[in-house]
């Protein structure tokens, strides 16, 4: 089986999320936004599902492993709508004009988020259709975590680097400096895989790809007048209809990821021979 190590990465993820998102999430568990709960129950669960879907396969669980991946099918609704919920959240308090952070940089997080929901709807819909190639399917699986990485890495950078820890408002602009910091170090991960496993690595090419889109839009984009202007008409709309038209691209991309890798039906008449 491919990356025969890949659970422990993971797992190296998931520590990463909780250290990263300790203090403005886990540790304040009960009094942040709802919208925070939407990404981050979601984001949990999807990344451990990747985790459990590699040992499964790594340990010859088949039955176990098709079953956690076809409770993927239904998971992925709300990972999108969660990521979508960040949006909602980032927008209302860009009109709001509440927090300092969201005012610098909220075009650079729209801009990010929807790269982020374009490239997770690509990598998952490629990983269904692909699900019988065993390389293409867990390679496409396996760059999920790796762009959930960034955010609560650069947190982690903002908290403990030297020269990027932030000690005031006139430190906020690392804010972004960290997050393009873990983008190269993501960025890296990839270069690696694929100078090991070449081809057969293809996949995180392709997740590659998005995260060098959402490096160069976000950290060029900051001040761009066309986002700005989105994010306030985005901070007007319904939370409601936000959330649901990331829900609706998540299903709309289980079923069609579904579909595309279902074996093509036999012609009756092909299938039954004569004797």
């Amino acid at each position: 089986m491919p990356y025969p190590r890949a659970h422990y990465y993971v797992l190296v993820v998931m520590a990463v999320i909780v250290a990263g998102f300790w203090p403005s999430y886990f540790a304040v568990w009960g009094s942040v936004p709802w919208q925070f709960h939407a990404h981050g129950v979601a984001a949990s669960l999807w990344v451990t599902m990747v985790a459990a879907q590699s040992w499964t396969a790594h340990h010859r669980q088949l039955p176990l492993h098709r079953a956690v991946g076809k409770a993927g099918l239904f998971l992925f609704p709300f990972l999108i709508a969660g990521l979508a919920a960040i949006i909602d959240v980032t927008a209302k308090g860009y009109v709001a004009g509440d927090g300092p952070v969201r005012i610098m940089f909220g075009g650079s997080f729209l801009i990010g988020m929807a790269i982020a929901i374009a490239a997770y709807v690509t990598v998952y819909y490629r990983a269904l259709k692909y699900r019988r190639k065993v390389w293409i399917h867990s390679g496409y699986m396996l760059t999920t975590p790796l762009i959930l990485f960034e955010s609560p890495f650069g947190r982690l950078l903002n908290g403990f680097m030297p020269g990027l820890t932030i000690s005031g408002p006139g430190d906020l602009y690392l804010v972004m400096t960290a997050i393009l910091w873990s983008m190269a170090i993501e960025l890296a991960v990839v270069a690696a895989i694929w100078l090991r496993y070449r081809e057969r690595a293809n996949p995180f090419l392709v997740a590659g790809g998005f995260i060098a889109a959402q490096m160069l839009t976000m950290g060029l984009m900051a001040d761009s007048a066309p986002l700005k202007a989105l994010l306030a008409i985005l901070g007007q709309a319904p939370s409601a209809a936000v959330v649901l038209a990331g829900f609706a691209l998540g299903a709309l991309t289980s079923w069609a990821g579904w579909q595309a890798g279902k074996r093509p039906a036999v012609p009756l008449n092909e299938a039954v021979q004569p004797a």
